[in-house]
């Protein structure tokens, strides 16, 4: 009879299986409203949620304020010195313009520096850069402004110079590698990177890394495909969109991703359009790619479109440890990244953050305390609080699993309401696709009791293990990996078969993969993506269901997220 009734669930679950989809968000293109203002080769920058969108061909001084979050463009005070090819960055809420040029053929390239108080709507004159430059790019560490690169003159220049907005001056710092002009510049975990750009006669694919604390260059991956992207940043990845291949050369939709963690490109579905001689800026998460052009040589008309561009990476939460509860804990965690770059807990402006953890994520959470929170984030959560039944209900979504054998339901048994103890024999849980590992962050957690070395806990059918024990020493590993050849399993030297609860976990940020024993990482590396995974979940046994991979003991509350999360 047992075997049976077996039968019969896997074959509904087979169904099921091939039948579903993925959880994890798609990449996705949208339009937004026009900028008044067609334009060519501006600049722009972000101030309190807001781009600036400054200059552009034909020497314009029209300065034009574009609020995501109503999707609506006013008008605000022209700049003094109307110019296009220039660079702008935003320090402690003020915007400064730097360098530039006049007009396309026959200006003159500009060393002027102005500041725009977006409070005021008022620009004021500052101390010039040393030289002139147009074509340049600027990037703000600690509170200074590093202007790179561009052309002087007529030449391509490897210039670097820092700006002290608190002091109005200017040093000279080490040059960069390659001098280059319309070059990218961003930064991430403090450095900035300077990507692509043009020389006279053709588009470079060279990617370059400065470190403003030791004024040192350090040679990265080149880009796929070579020329003048413009580029933006969300969690910590750098997004190259569109450009030109040389100079003079056609737009393209090319639409790549870097990642500095592990010096590494990803090509990504192309932009809607070609496009060059835009700029992106990132504003809670999403990315707006305004104005440029494109059509071929002499690139007019130029355009006013607004295309918002949302990664589908993560979305940010107040409940920072995934057990359903915002309390001290979550709390505690925040303020032990203090002052940090740290996403999982940088949940203010929703819902992204801004890039710091700070008093306004405090404030937020504190919000929260001891409430309900619908958390967008989890894909699936099994509970395990049923008294009795073949169904394991997902709290979170239409990921309800399959309970297989004859385990026992203990509603009151668990470390979080009920629990389900399973034999070590035959019973086990499947379930449905819930998350492809590959397709970004994620954290799959549960809480378990007892067990034996080489038992698992959650695996993928025919794929591998997600969250088992060795098979000498019974400490917590996982065998999901990079789908490269000489890829390894992560093991922790953590026993979590000594017979009291343990909450286990693995998460994966995008290039560290972790495993994690009551709220402590046990073990760490870094891996070059994650393999795909298109099947269901098994929760008790093994990828094979091989005798002695079936666990013996209680599993409860098993919780995966599509986003970072700190147990």
């Amino acid at each position: 009879m047992k075997t049976k009734i077996t039968f019969v669930v896997v074959g509904l679950v087979a169904a099921i299986v091939l039948g579903s989809a993925g959880s994890a968000r798609a990449a996705t293109w949208t339009q937004k409203t026009n900028m008044p203002t067609a334009r060519w080769n501006l600049s722009t920058s972000v101030v309190d949620g807001k781009i600036y969108a400054i200059g552009g061909l034909g020497g314009l001084k029209k300065v034009e304020e574009y609020n995501p979050a109503t999707d609506t463009w006013t008008e605000k005070a022209d700049m003094p010195t109307g110019r296009m090819w220039l660079a702008a960055s935003a320090v402690d809420g003020k915007i400064y313009a730097i360098g530039g040029r006049t007009t396309w053929h026959g200006g003159a390239t500009l060393a002027t520096v102005e500041e725009y108080n977006p409070a005021t709507d008022t620009w004021t004159q500052k101390a010039d850069m040393p030289a002139p430059r147009d074509g340049l790019s600027a990037s703000v560490v600690n509170g200074k402004i590093y202007a790179i690169g561009g052309s002087g003159g007529g030449v391509d220049v490897s210039t670097v110079e820092e700006y002290d907005p608190a002091t109005d001056t200017w040093t000279t710092k080490a040059d960069m590698p390659t001098a280059r002009w319309v070059v990218s510049t961003r930064v991430v975990n403090g450095k900035i990177y300077a990507v692509g750009g043009l020389t006279t006669s053709a588009g470079l694919p060279t990617v370059e890394e400065y470190d403003p604390v030791t004024d040192t260059w350090t040679k990265k991956a080149d880009m796929p495909v070579p020329g003048a992207s413009r580029t933006s940043v969300v969690d910590k990845k750098i997004y190259a969109f569109g450009g030109t291949p040389r100079r003079g050369g056609a737009p393209v939709s090319t639409l790549l991703q870097y990642e500095p963690a592990t010096d590494t490109w990803t090509a990504k579905d192309d932009m809607p359009v070609r496009m060059l001689g835009m700029r992106a800026s990132t504003v809670d998460g999403r990315i707006y790619v305004i104005g440029g052009s494109s059509t071929p040589w002499p690139y007019s008309p130029f355009l006013s479109t607004v295309w918002e561009y949302d990664t589908g990476l993560r979305v940010a939460s107040p409940d920072i440890n995934g057990d359903g509860v915002i309390d001290g804990a979550d709390i505690s965690i925040m303020v032990d990244h203090w002052h940090m770059d740290e996403p999982s807990c940088d949940i203010f402006p929703a819902p992204f953050g801004d890039g710091i953890v700070d008093v306004q994520d405090l404030v937020l959470i504190s919000e929260y305390l001891l409430k309900e929170v619908e958390d967008p984030t989890i894909v699936a959560h099994w509970a395990l609080d049923e008294a009795e039944g073949d169904i394991a209900f997902d709290s979170a979504g239409i990921n309800d699993a399959f309970v297989i054998g004859d385990p026992l339901w203990l509603p009151d048994g668990g470390l979080v309401d009920g629990a389900l103890q399973l034999d070590g024999v035959d019973d086990y849980i499947i379930t449905a696709p819930v998350l492809n590992p590959a397709s970004g962050p994620f954290s799959v957690l549960a809480w378990i009791k007892g067990g034996a070395a080489g038992q698992t806990v959650i695996s993928e059918p025919g794929g591998v293990n997600w969250l088992s024990t060795d098979p000498l020493e019974g400490s917590l590993m996982t065998e999901l990996t990079s789908p490269g050849r000489g890829a390894t399993s992560l093991m922790s030297q953590t026993n979590i078969t000594d017979g009291n609860w343990h909450r286990i976990g693995l998460v994966w940020d995008g290039s560290y993969r972790t495993l994690y024993v009551d709220s402590i990482a046990v073990a760490q590396d870094i891996q070059d993506g994650l393999t795909d995974s298109a099947n269901g979940l098994y929760i008790g046994t093994g990828k094979a269901m091989e005798p002695g991979t079936y666990f013996s003991g209680f599993i409860d509350d098993v919780r995966i997220y599509n986003r970072v999360v700190i147990p």
